[in-house]
């Protein structure tokens, strides 16, 4: 099979259907959608499991062609691209006219798109739409039928994800029998619902294969265009990810898949982050995205150096600040502004004719060229001032979808247009007619109607919305005559139920927010016509400058909230009610659940950007210092971070109080041990414990693909006394199968994959927190019936977690316990020092028992989790340990140690710092298979296990005895002119603490350390006071001290342990280099 791309004829010869299976045949190998799960992968789907997966949706959305033809059937779905681009075209195949519909429009506006387009079936995602369908179902009138099914699933549209080849089981699709008329109901697209309720728009053969003809999509011949972030009901998407690569058989990147293993989850959410990060891995060289992506990004000077290497960047959908795209298109970027509609297609050129393409000059970014084929089908209706409305004639060659001209067949657009003044065929779009606002998303709002209901409140004669090329609308209002505006604060509470009212009927982006309240000066009225009115233009050319500071000052959260009243006290139970109430209000009213996740209520960006905007300026306005303080620790990603009332009340407490600590500690005293209860219940009554067979062991171990879960797989894999072990580990979030993962972790750690063959390994996935271990009842059986031996080595890494984010982790817990009673099984649990980070250092080192004194373990959720379980465990009367393991270092053969751990961030910024921190004291660090041997050397001793042992190394070295040979190894790899120097911790963390000072992207990148700045600055601060008390034995950082007089006895591994040294250090050095870490 030829790798050249055989194109189809657009003569009107071919169905949309058909050009599926025209490249089914023709181009079958060439990939069509391409994704990368991880950094260094491609994972590509092509034209042959693309035709297939629509197929296998046809037979989903209508098996054996039964039912009429022609049947109208809606998606409203929040799901991967790639199974929702295979469902539509599946329907297509079964002769069902697709109608893909946004989830973000309001259930009234659902609701008149089925009536108008006599849809009475919704193809929907009930995990996450329910509360919408629930919605939809209220307001349908009762004679109204409408059938709701789930969508069908990635895995049954792609059984063979990314790998089927031509001899896979496969069944075709029967056939349409009827003959189909070009001009027959292809699909339906909806208008973006700028004025009024999104309209559905009809869509036909002909008119999708006229867009086809146009010269944009031949220019994507040849391309591999990122746009993964495109919404796939999107027109724009329907073009490029559909109509495009069918005709012009390019390649599009997407997102990789969410939904294979769990087809409830929700997809990737686009980020400016993230759509960078995978059309780098999928080696995209066009990309597409709105303007405020490309606004974010022009303020990155790493992602314009790579901006510069594409061969295509285009923004649509809304205007470019002239600023951002002059400075973007003189850095030497290729940059194009698209433009399109539901009603008329895409009719534009990227390269436009030979003659154009050489008049092309730098400047030239934000003017287009139409498609050469268009000829005299493009109207220009000059406006008077310079400008023309652009209008689209319906002709054989270039259909319309809408036709509202008097005179002839067309449709006229509203745009606005001014031509090039030297260039002839460019043309560059200056606004609309309907005065439409395009903010900086791409998103429209109509002012009209808004502020129309805005003057409608008794304090207020005039007012004009804002925000064209900006994030989010304003409003400049002005008083009536005698009304006194006196205090902003009041003056805006007092006209707010209007804006309130104006907001019920904007989209969720068009909101009115109090803080883009502007009020217009007595001294500058607003300009009026004769008539009275304002005249817009020239009202918001005289405000400009305060329109800017406004914008300016939400940006910088700068503001103090003086109209926003602040908590009763900033204790967490009177932050949580504040909190609710701002969320409420930025809701338009609506009820927030003070535990619920803010983001599944209706949160998006701007919501929590101007929630954020109320808290710091809250802080800001208080008259304590301390207070006022207590803003610097609100961070740009604060809301995201904590993204629940009852969360965020935690959090900005603490920032707050430094009083309420003692009250603080009772509280999670009481947490952890209402934890311990309620997960032990049942537990208590000691067991007779039958002897656990040494030889023949049937070994359950959990998280066998992470660090120190490879370290026990192939140990146990290798171990003759070991007859079976079950891998058990939670889905992936990507597809890639467990096996996948598995060889993947142990290639990364230099293991032999070939010990995956083995016959004892059996792979088990599901989740520990639910019954049975969300196993089927089968195999939950066998494993129970089998198992002589529990290893949990499986626990959420997350340090930033309250403890009841963690009770998921503890009731998994509990219910491997359960499995283990049923055989008496050994128990091997991997707990952490964590566990006992209350712990008093005065009482000397932390003894290898249980401690029943909970105030042990007070501190962070992580580690207040892990002394639950450890109190749990031991409550079961199981022969059973729990390893409190310290910080494990990359072990052997390689040294792998997970560059996102804190070490190797250290050591990376160290690198742009010119220096390494020196700590005064000792580590206790060990390598991750020394842990695994320990904790296998217990769990198969003959003798009892001790309850409780401690992991950290049994011979610690001084800091500097491992800092000074990284330093050299550095030097030795050539990562270094000279040998890295040691300084004192407290300056090198000053030295961090400047670089994270403005630091943007490429900052971030080079000194990953100014992530973990909270984590650093506690290590110097904790270094200082270990060098003002001299001590020498100190554990460095100011860790506890452990005892291992116990784990000593019970492992011959601890107790001959050697002490880190060079080697070690060149081991580490040599992986993180490896893996491109430092580069």
């Amino acid at each position: 099979m030829s790798s050249t791309p055989v194109y189809p004829p657009l003569d009107n010869s071919f169905t949309v259907s058909g050009l599926v299976d025209f490249n089914v045949e023709h181009n079958p190998r060439q990939p069509l959608f391409v994704y990368s799960e991880e950094p260094g992968s491609l994972t590509e789907i092509s034209f042959l499991e693309f035709g297939h997966a629509t197929h296998r949706a046809a037979h989903l959305v209508r098996p054996g062609r039964t039912g009429p033809e022609g049947e109208i059937v809606a998606v409203v779905a929040n799901t991967d691209s790639l199974l929702y681009e295979a469902i539509f075209a599946g329907m297509i195949r079964a002769g069902v006219v697709p109608f893909p519909i946004s989830s973000k429009n309001p259930a009234e506006a659902l609701v008149s798109m089925f009536e108008r387009s006599a849809c009475h079936r919704v193809i929907i995602t009930h995990a996450s739409l329910g509360p919408l369908l629930r919605d939809v179902r209220e307001l349908l009138p009762t004679d109204f039928p409408l059938a709701v099914e789930e969508i069908p699933t990635l895995s049954q549209c792609y059984p063979h994800l990314s790998n089927e080849v031509e001899n896979d089981t496969f069944v075709p699709y029967p056939a349409s029998q009827e003959g189909r008329s070009p001009d027959d109901l292809l699909f339906y697209l909806h208008s973006s619902g700028s004025t009024n309720f999104p309209k559905p728009i009809p869509q036909t053969d002909r008119t999708a294969l006229s867009w086809c003809r146009a010269d944009v999509v031949k220019d994507f011949r040849g391309s591999r265009a990122a746009v993964m972030h495109l919404p796939p009901f999107h027109t724009m998407s329907v073009i490029v990810q559909f109509l495009t690569t069918m005709t012009s058989v390019c390649s599009v990147a997407l997102y990789p898949p969410t939904s294979f293993a769990d087809h409830a989850k929700a997809p990737v959410m686009p980020s400016p982050d993230n759509i960078k990060e995978h059309a780098k891995r999928t080696h995209s060289n066009y990309v597409i995205v709105p303007p405020i992506i490309l606004e974010l990004w022009s303020g990155q000077p790493d992602t314009v150096e790579w901006l510069k290497t594409l061969d295509f960047v285009g923004f649509g959908g809304g205007p470019l600040g002239l600023h951002v795209g002059n400075d973007l298109s003189a850095a030497g970027i290729p940059l194009r502004s698209i433009y399109g509609g539901t009603e008329f297609g895409g009719p534009l050129a990227i390269c436009g004719t030979p003659e154009q393409s050489k008049a092309r000059e730098i400047g030239d970014w934000n003017y287009i060229t139409f498609s050469s084929g268009l000829g005299d089908n493009v109207r220009w209706v000059p406006q008077g001032d310079g400008q023309f409305e652009c209008q689209f004639l319906d002709t054989d060659k270039w259909k319309v979808s809408v036709q509202n001209l008097p005179d002839v067949d067309g449709y006229a657009t509203s745009d606005l247009w001014e031509p090039h003044p030297t260039k002839a065929g460019f043309w560059r779009i200056v606004g609309r007619r309907d005065d439409v606002l395009i903010l900086s998303s791409g998103e429209n709002v109509v002012p009209g109607p808004m502020e129309d209901i805005i003057i409608s409140s008794q304090f207020i004669d005039g007012a004009v919305l804002f925000g064209r090329e900006r994030p989010q609308v304003g409003v400049l209002v002005q008083a009536r005559p005698g009304v006194v505006i006196g205090d902003l604060s009041d003056f805006r509470n007092k006209i707010w139920p209007q804006i309130e009212d104006a907001n019920k009927i904007a989209p969720a982006f068009g909101r009115i927010f109090k803080e883009m309240i502007l009020v217009a000066s007595d001294d500058k009225p607003m300009p009026r016509a004769a008539k009275g009115t304002v005249t817009k233009k020239p009202t918001l050319k005289l405000y400009q400058s305060e329109i800017d500071a406004l914008y300016k000052a939400v940006d910088a959260s700068s503001q103090p909230a003086t109209d926003v009243a602040p908590p009763k006290t900033w204790r967490e139970a009177d932050v949580q009610v504040w909190l609710g109430a701002q969320a409420a209000d930025i809701s338009s009213g609506a009820q927030v659940h003070a535990e619920v996740d803010l983001f599944e209520q209706g949160f998006d960006s701007l919501s929590a950007t101007f929630l954020r905007n109320r808290i710091v300026g809250t802080l800001r306005a208080s008259t304590d210092a301390g207070v006022v303080k207590a803003a610097t620790g609100i961070s740009q990603k604060f809301i995201f971070s904590h993204p629940s009332i009852k969360q965020l009340a935690s959090q900005i407490a603490a920032l707050v109080s430094g009083g309420e600590h003692g009250a603080g500690a009772n509280s999670a005293a009481a947490a952890i041990e209402s934890m311990i209860e309620r997960h032990s219940a049942g537990l208590g009554e000691r067991i007779t414990a039958s002897r656990t067979a040494l030889t023949e062991a049937v070994v359950l171990v959990t998280g066998t693909t992470g660090g120190l879960g490879s370290f026990l797989l192939e140990s146990l894999l290798n171990d003759p006394r070991v007859k079976k072990v079950y891998a058990y580990n939670r889905p992936g979030k990507s597809s890639a199968t467990i096996h996948t993962r598995q060889r993947d972790a142990f290639a990364d750690k230099g293991f032999d994959v070939d010990l995956l063959t083995s016959h004892k390994l059996a792979y088990v996935e599901g989740d520990s927190a639910l019954p049975q271990l969300g196993l089927s009842d089968i195999l939950y059986a066998e494993i129970r019936e089998q198992v002589t031996m529990v290893i949990h080595n499986t626990w959420r890494l997350d340090f930033n977690l309250s403890l009841a984010s963690f009770d998921t982790n503890v009731r998994g817990t509990r219910n491997l316990i359960d499995i283990a009673l049923y055989r008496s099984a050994r128990f091997m649990f991997t707990s952490s020092i964590a566990s006992a980070q209350g712990w008093d250092q005065g009482r000397g080192a932390f003894p290898e028992e249980v401690q029943t004194d909970v105030g042990v373990a007070v501190g962070g959720g992580y580690g207040e989790a892990k002394y639950a379980s450890e109190r749990i465990l031991a409550k079961s009367g199981l022969q059973a340990t729990s390893f409190r393991i310290g910080q494990m270092t990359g072990g052997l053969p390689n040294g792998a140690w997970s560059t996102t751990d804190w070490v190797p961030s250290l050591v990376k910024s160290s690198l742009a710092l010119g220096a390494l921190p020196d700590a005064h004291g000792v580590i206790s660090w060990l390598p991750t298979q020394a842990v695994s041997q320990v904790i296998l050397e217990v769990a198969f001793a003959a003798e009892a296990p001790s309850i409780a042992l401690n992991v950290v190394h049994p011979k610690p070295v001084a800091w500097s005895t491992v800092m000074q040979p990284i330093s050299e190894a550095l030097h030795k790899a050539n990562l270094t002119t000279k040998v890295l120097p040691l300084i004192p911790f407290k300056q090198w963390f000053e030295m961090l603490e400047q670089r994270e000072r403005g630091a943007d992207e490429k900052d971030m990148s080079r000194v990953p350390a100014i992530k973990l700045l909270e984590f650093f600055r506690g290590l110097s601060s904790a270094d200082a006071a270990i060098r003002q008390s001299q001590g020498t034995d100190a554990e460095a950082g100011g860790s506890r001290s452990f005892s291992t007089v116990k784990s000593q006895a019970a492992s011959d591994t601890m107790r001959d342990l050697a002490q880190i040294d060079a080697e070690d250090a060149e081991r580490w050095v040599g992986y993180w280099s490896s893996v491109g870490f430092f580069t």
